[in-house]
């Protein structure tokens, strides 16, 4: 009896050990696992940082390269993407996910794109939400100043220069609140998703009986446009549209 109450102390310790661990601990666990080429055990540390509640570009990153290791490219497209979603200007991912994206079964040729569009889209991605955000409080404070300025000098020179640079910055800052209002609905709209299943059976219709449309495999990129029931309508680049299984993809 006694062996057994001091088997249950030690695991209830062993499990508070664990479970008192910081995000930062397991991260650094998981980089330890990873380089010594222990990926599935990077993978289980990595996704105990994200249950723990903490996300970051790195930490999707990471987890992306884990699962590219595994040959889970689906997994290590959509981790990716997670990487990019917080850090558009994330290059080492960005090169990674082209990477994971060659190793894809599925070559889907993108509809063409009106320039000024594609240049809009380009914008907008420039930076993340939180990046808009900085980036519009930087204007404010520029503006602010430059109107102390205006209104404090009596040299005409630093006077006009002033109302010039206020002109100039608020069109910059009308430009920024427009990518930042874009950045955030485009963030939270979480209708973008991967095929995360080895094979998946695009159907006409919302239900396992109607035709089969067409076959994505894992790692495909499609949006989604409409929910019903245990189904996703999607969309992918294209321009085909059909139902599929929740099951089968992953939101990104």
């Amino acid at each position: 009896m006694k062996m057994k109450r001091l088997l249950s102390i030690i695991m209830l310790a062993v499990a508070f050990s664990a479970a008192a661990q910081s995000p930062q601990e397991l991260m650094q666990r998981g980089n330890d696992a990873y380089s010594k080429s222990n990926f599935a055990k990077a993978i289980e540390l990595y996704n105990a940082v994200l249950n723990a509640g903490y996300q970051s570009a790195e930490l999707y990153y990471n987890l992306g390269n884990a699962h590219y290791r595994m040959e889970e490219y689906g997994l290590s497209i959509l981790n990716y993407e997670r990487a990019l979603r917080l850090n558009p200007n994330f290059r080492d991912a960005q090169q990674n996910l082209d990477l994971a994206n060659s190793k894809t079964e599925d070559e889907i040729a993108s509809l063409p794109e009106i320039f000024l569009v594609h240049w809009a889209h380009s914008v907008v991605a420039w930076l993340s939400p939180s990046g808009w955000r900085i980036l519009l409080l930087c204007l404010f404070a520029i503006i602010g100043g430059l109107t102390v300025c205006l209104m404090l000098s009596s040299d005409y020179r630093w006077r006009r220069g002033s109302l010039i640079g206020i002109l100039i910055t608020t069109v910059m800052l009308i430009i920024s609140l427009a990518c930042a209002i874009s950045s955030n609905i485009q963030y939270n709209r979480h209708n973008q998703a991967i095929i995360t299943s080895p094979m998946a059976v695009v159907k006409s219709s919302p239900e396992p009986k109607s035709v089969d449309k067409l076959i994505l495999h894992e790692g495909t990129k499609v949006q989604i446009e409409e929910t019903l029931g245990a189904w996703h309508k999607i969309h992918i680049a294209d321009g085909n549209t059909g139902w599929i299984e929740q099951t089968d993809i992953t939101i990104i």
